[in-house]
């Protein structure tokens, strides 16, 4: 087992939980040999490693590695302190999550493509298998973490499944690679076999059926991901009346991810969706029964389509850091308070 002795603070939290030190955490009587020798005797876990500064992709991801290990030694102080008090169900905690689920909060774990399939040359949706049969076990627009680590540096971003929130044995994604993305380099090439690490699920959204009346969604590029997670919650309900008006803007009639699936969405009667276009030429494309803007979404397209502010409607947004700014920005002179809307 190693420890590390530079993590005196760490040291202290384990020996103050288990009563050998009823001290303040910042202050500690013992050496730090003897600090190791105890916790070494208790057979306890290493504590997790923290991620370099250069592990965070600066993006302002939610949650960032950092959030993680802040987390995760929170965790390892508890399963120490329980170990150390010699509880023995400390064991069936942890491992609750692993039976029931997939993929868990408490750690990474390898899963294999079994698909690929692109939708364009830069959106590919993966189909990854979980293991036993076992379902996500994630709330409609709840997230996943996705990680690659390679030469010592941890990369890092968030996907949300596309696949519907009650499928068992696999879960779908799909990615857009840029040209010149670091995690999109890695991803670029993967096959089917292949595995990737995988941890969560992560979100603070909660959606009730029937808890609105109305929801609007504005989305831009991928940031439909979530919005369809939630539609298909919401159709696959037949006691959910709650009307869905999707927004989705994308720059040419062709960037529209998964319209396939939109189109079927249209099917339902709670149902509308919406594209628009900002720099689209050629309406030759378009389809009947498409319901399309060329134009951005602003103030004044907003306040075609908007509903007055109440505890019966919410607007969700997700997209670019730009359109997300700019969403709420709108929203707010529409007179929108965070508690009329929420960002993914």
């Amino acid at each position: 087992m190693t420890v590390n002795l530079c993590k005196k603070k760490v040291l202290n939290v384990v020996l103050t939980l288990s009563n050998r030190n009823n001290s303040s955490r910042s202050a500690c009587s013992c050496s730090d040999e003897q600090c190791f020798l105890y916790i070494n005797n208790q057979s306890l876990p290493p504590p997790p490693e923290e991620p370099l500064q250069s592990d965070c992709c600066g993006q302002g991801c939610n949650p960032c590695v950092f959030d993680i290990y802040e987390s995760d030694i929170a965790k390892w102080e508890k399963k120490c302190c329980r170990i150390l008090n010699n509880e023995e169900d400390f064991l069936e905690d942890t491992t609750k999550n692993c039976r029931l689920a997939g993929i868990v909060l408490d750690q990474f774990t390898s899963l294999q493509i079994i698909s690929i399939q692109k939708i364009t040359e830069k959106l590919i949706t993966y189909r990854f298998k979980l293991p036993d049969n076992k379902p996500l076990n994630l709330n409609p627009g709840q997230h996943l973490l996705l990680a690659h680590k390679a030469n010592d540096f941890m990369l890092t971003r968030q996907y949300t499944p596309i696949s519907s929130v009650d499928t068992v044995g696999y879960f779908d994604v799909f990615i857009k690679i840029y040209d010149n993305g670091k995690m999109s380099d890695q991803i670029r090439q993967w096959h089917v076999g292949d595995y990737a690490m995988w941890r969560g699920p992560y979100g603070d959204f909660q959606y009730l059926p029937n808890q609105c009346k109305k929801i609007l969604m504005l989305a831009a590029g991928t940031g439909v991901a979530p919005m369809i997670q939630i539609i298909r919650y919401v159709i696959n309900n037949e006691n959910d009346d709650t009307l869905l008006h999707l927004i989705l803007s994308v720059k040419y009639y062709d960037d529209i991810a998964l319209k396939h699936d939109l189109d079927a969405f249209k099917q339902y009667w709670n149902v509308t969706v919406e594209y628009v276009l900002t720099c689209e030429k050629d309406t030759k494309k378009f389809k009947y029964g498409d319901k399309i803007t060329l134009s951005k979404v602003d103030h004044q397209f907003l306040e075609k389509v908007l509903f007055p502010p109440s505890q019966n409607s919410k607007v969700l947004i997700c997209g670019t850091k730009s359109f997300e700014k700019d969403m709420i920005k709108y929203l707010k002179q529409f007179g929108f308070t965070e508690e009329n809307y929420f960002k993914f």
